[in-house]
């Protein structure tokens, strides 16, 4: 019989097997699908590699930093700036101490005033004095009511904070925590964001390693006997004393018989390929105007090796699941992308579309209070997810350490606070 069986080889299954492992226990995963990761994976299509959406990575999480080996995964720092499109017109944003070759043009850029400049250093130095876990807690509200109450001005938002949070948090109405967004903009600080070389596949895989993971076995019922648990699945029946769900929300709650969910928020990835450079930024690109378009980032200028010799990689993100076929989808896109690149637009070739339709769960002000714990219903079973804590990499990989903790007896663990 397992010690643990873990329903689900996402980033919280894999923490949480992980810790279980180093704790001496025996240990199973099974995941539905092909990959380990989840959401968090990368595939490979006519040589080039293609992450699961455009993701990136904070190396200055905790949870991170604790489980992950950063040097292994070769990581590629992205530059800390944007580049705001308003047709062809490009301003850049920067950080001088991180990105000082974008300071001329974060400068002289139009997109923020020079109020705003001047404010967002302000915030920067505010946000970095406290510990970043205690930005999560103290009183909340909306992103936007925050930084209207610092004094940005609508122009600001628009141009640049509604498109840059809108791809972290996959909402452009700056109605996510404030909370979060402080402690997003501090991990920004702390570490800046990179990819690793070889696609977000790799952090799952790293991982992974040395567990024993079994793929594409399904479980559809999990049966309580006392001491232990039976999991029904398409491989058979599996006895555990202890059992972690850790699918996503929806899946945890068919096995759970109860709603953990908080909602969805999807979002939908278009990758183009092209044999001419169309832009020589390597900076992510903002839609500082109205459009399906919210981001965009030509992967191949970041991160060297994403792309055949010769090609370029261009990565479009479009918040929520628009009604439309791919074809009207494609045509719409790059109707926008002409407004950047006129008729060059046209030499985009494309390599596919992802719908995302459970990228996230909405985090309003005072989300925290409303999550589910990692205790279920069922004895002898908890809940590992993202639900538990915060959507991200942070938040998944945070509560498979507090859900093996808790079979581990780990009160050092347990105690760490959210975010820490």
């Amino acid at each position: 019989m397992l010690d643990v069986l873990v329903v689900g080889a996402g980033l919280a299954g894999l923490t949480a097997a992980r810790r279980l492992a180093q704790g001496g226990r025996r240990v199973r995963v099974l995941e539905a699908g092909e990959t380990v990761g989840g959401r968090v994976r990368s595939r490979e299509v006519e040589g080039f590699t293609l992450d699961a959406g455009y993701q990136v990575l904070f190396p200055a999480y905790p949870a991170l930093r604790r489980n992950l080996d950063l040097a292994a995964l070769d990581l590629v720092p992205l530059p800390s700036a944007a580049a705001v499109r308003r047709g062809k017109r490009v301003d850049v944003l920067g950080s001088p101490l991180s990105d000082p070759a974008s300071l001329p043009a974060t400068l002289g850029a139009s997109a923020l005033s020079f109020g705003d400049k001047l404010r967002v250093a302000r915030l920067a130095a505010r946000l970095l004095s406290p510990p970043a876990h205690t930005l999560l807690a103290g009183e909340d509200e909306t992103t936007e009511d925050f930084l209207r109450a610092q004094g940005f001005s609508g122009a600001a938002l628009d141009h640049f904070f509604r498109p840059f949070f809108g791809g972290v948090f996959l909402r452009r109405d700056l109605s996510t925590s404030a909370r979060l967004f402080r402690y997003y903009f501090r991990m920004l600080m702390d570490g800046g964001a990179a990819l690793p070389r070889r696609g977000m596949g790799e952090i799952p895989a790293q991982l992974a390693q040395g567990l024993e993971v079994r793929l594409g076995v399904r479980v559809t019922r999990l049966l309580p006997r006392g001491e232990y648990t039976t999991a029904l699945t398409s491989a058979g029946e599996i006895d555990a004393r202890q059992v972690i769900v850790a699918t996503d929300p929806p899946g945890a709650a068919a096995l759970l018989g109860e709603d953990v969910s908080r909602g969805s928020l999807g979002s939908t990835y278009l990758y183009y390929a092209s044999s001419r450079a169309l832009d020589d930024q390597p900076r992510l690109l903002l839609n500082g105007e109205e459009g399906l378009i919210n981001n965009a980032a030509w992967l191949s200028r970041a991160v060297p090796g994403r792309a055949p010799q010769g090609q370029h990689l261009l990565v479009v993100t479009v918040l929520g699941l628009p009604d439309l076929g791919d074809d009207a989808l494609d045509a719409r896109v790059r109707g926008e992308l002409s407004r950047w690149y006129g008729d060059a637009s046209r030499e985009l070739r494309s390599l596919g579309i992802e719908r995302i339709p459970h990228a996230q769960f909405p985090q309003p002000p005072g989300y925290a209070a409303t999550l589910p714990g990692h205790a279920t219903r069922l004895p002898g079973v908890l809940l590992a997810s993202e639900i538990t804590s915060m959507s991200g990499i942070q938040g998944a990989m945070e509560s498979g350490e507090k859900a093996a903790a808790i079979l581990l007896g780990d009160l050092v663990a347990l105690s760490r606070p959210r975010g820490a």
